[in-house]
């Protein structure tokens, strides 16, 4: 267990454009025996979800040995996403074919792209099967293509924070923190910067605004029909990027899904604090059995 990279191979995106000798960079810990949880990272996140003592993830407060994602009972995992600077492929690696740095060469990837990219990743490193998918923003936007791009490949979904489709008013916000630093966590424009490379930090924001699951399927109705697992559904009270009531409306599409409301005065920063208002659901979810083919639990939890 610990970090690592995993060569891919080549990936074919969605634009057509064919990335040579694609790799990710992930953090593995727990049990490796154990199901897997694959956490998707936000948007200024990456890999390290626990990290060390020295220097603790960005969801250390959330999975660890005996935290609600138990990682004595559980094998996680996490990928820097394509197109990242935490060492998968993006702007700031190497282009095979020129021997140059990417950097404002790299092409646009869509939020598909990333998933099929991790999906690969977990093959060669012999996991095919996952308990959880959970993640939140850009992650949670990942969550929601892994249930319709791979809806076998597991039991529970926990989209984050997250609407089907990126809004107008989302993506003009999202756009702001391209130029003035906006992030989840509220860090300053220059503490940004020592944290993820601007071309990456573009690279994930056009991905972003690419997210629409009912894009090339029929809408977000039909696309809501073709999630097979269980989702549950966190939103976080004073969310201006992704409302409440959109995230309400769109589990209510789902056959087996819970909705569960966060009060936080953190807004969509939420779901990176306050671990003790909600952690304990994402451990009941975990912990029950998953029945694929019981009737819809749709349930609205106001916390």
């Amino acid at each position: 267990m610990g970090t690592g990279i995993v060569n891919i191979g080549n990936l074919r995106l969605e634009s057509g454009i064919l990335l040579e000798n694609v790799q990710l960079a992930y953090e593995r810990i727990g049990r490796p025996e154990a199901q897997t949880v694959l956490v998707c990272h936000a948007l200024t996140g990456n890999q390290y979800t626990v990290g060390t003592t020295e220097d603790p993830g960005w969801w250390s407060g959330l999975v660890g040995r005996g935290k609600s994602i138990d990682t004595s009972k559980y094998s996680v995992i996490s990928f820097n996403s394509l197109g990242g600077c935490e060492g998968s492929t993006g702007p700031t690696t190497v282009n095979p074919s020129t021997g140059e740095l990417y950097g404002d060469l790299f092409p646009e990837v869509t939020i598909r792209d990333m998933v099929h990219a991790e999906r690969k990743a977990l093959t060669e490193l012999g996991i095919r099967r996952l308990r959880a998918v959970i993640g939140a923003a850009l992650g949670g936007m990942q969550v929601l293509e892994w249930g319709i791009l791979y809806a076998e490949d597991m039991d529970l979904l926990i989209p984050m924070a997250v609407t089907p489709t990126l809004g107008a008013y989302g993506a003009g916000l999202h756009a702001i923190g391209r130029d003035a630093g906006f992030n989840e966590r509220n860090y300053t424009g220059p503490a940004l910067v020592k944290r993820i490379d601007p071309n990456s930090y573009y690279t994930l924001l056009r991905a972003m605004n690419t997210h629409d699951i009912g894009r090339g399927r029929g809408g977000v109705v039909s696309a809501a029909r073709q999630i097979s697992a269980k989702v549950v559904a966190l939103a976080f009270t004073h969310d201006v990027i992704y409302p409440t009531a959109d995230i309400q409306a769109f589990t209510r599409l789902v056959e087996d899904s819970s909705y569960i409301l966060i009060n936080t005065e953190y807004g969509h920063a939420g779901f990176s604090t306050e671990f003790e208002k909600w952690g304990f659901m994402i451990t009941q979810f975990m912990e029950v059995a998953i029945c694929r083919q019981s009737k819809s639990l749709y349930s609205v939890s106001a916390l």
